[in-house]
């Protein structure tokens, strides 16, 4: 007798931790919510009528603080320069890149997002803690100059780290939110877009998007480190506008007479 109550509570408690264990993996492993909020919305519009009204920095300028100016020049396949101009001592220094798409700024160091179109595709984001160790140069090339060859490109590596590159991947833009750098990229191997994090040397797919608010050669107009406007008018006309973890994407319908 005392032997089958002795198994009948063995059973019973087995019956318990069992219950407990699969109780703490349900909460464990339940689906977290998305970190970034998407609203979609149509208008009657032609997005070319929006961009006439939109007045726009000089060609070449990617970004502005109290410090400096950063101008970007890119040769196509060639690749292209990054460059930092002190808006007090008026000292300018570059260094290479592939073609710059954009920069941010987080505890004061600069992160300068590339991504280039050629063949299967290439992006990668450089660290620069100190602009000012960069290779001092005496100007910044005008913008366009028409002729496309590394010759007229950086190449200097100094005060640069590559801190995350990959293949079959495009990057449309970068953007800040609570202190962590994320990217909207194409990843041409799988076909998806993600919003993806940048931790340590990699990039962490976060969220799947659509691939309608992707394209490759964007209009971007930063408000801050954590709004920005994206204009494009392929694949799907429209805007794609980042406040914080809140993105809209006002898509336009009509079409060009």
């Amino acid at each position: 007798m005392m032997k089958s109550r002795k198994k009948i509570l063995k059973q019973n408690t087995a019956q318990i931790l069992f219950a407990f264990f699969s109780l703490s993996l349900m909460i464990n492993c339940k689906k977290q919510p998305p970190i970034f909020e998407f609203n979609i919305e149509k208008v009657d519009k032609n997005i070319v009528d929006e961009l006439k009204t939109i007045k726009l920095h000089p060609a070449g300028l990617l970004y502005s603080d109290t410090i400096y100016e950063v101008w970007k020049t890119c040769s196509g396949e060639w690749g292209g320069t990054v460059y930092f101009k002190n808006k007090k001592s008026g000292k300018i220094y570059n260094a290479t890149a592939s073609c710059p798409v954009s920069v941010n700024k987080i505890n004061n160091t600069y992160y300068l997002s590339n991504s280039m179109s050629h063949l299967s595709g290439n992006s990668d984001i450089l660290q620069i803690a100190d602009p000012e160790k960069m290779e001092q140069v005496t100007e910044i090339p005008i913008h366009g100059r028409g002729v496309s060859t590394r010759a007229y490109e950086s190449q200097s590596l100094k005060g640069t780290k590559k801190i995350v590159g990959c293949f079959e991947t495009l990057l449309m833009s970068s953007f800040v939110y609570q202190q962590k750098l994320y990217s909207i990229l194409s990843h041409n191997d799988s076909g998806k877009v993600t919003i993806s994090e940048l931790r340590g040397n990699k990039f962490y797919s976060i969220q799947e998007i659509d691939k309608k608010f992707f394209s490759d050669n964007p209009l971007i107009i930063k408000k801050s480190e954590t709004y920005q406007k994206i204009y494009f008018q392929q694949p799907n006309p429209g805007i794609l506008e980042i406040n914080k973890n809140k993105i809209r994407f006002i898509s336009y319908t009509k079409s060009k007479k």
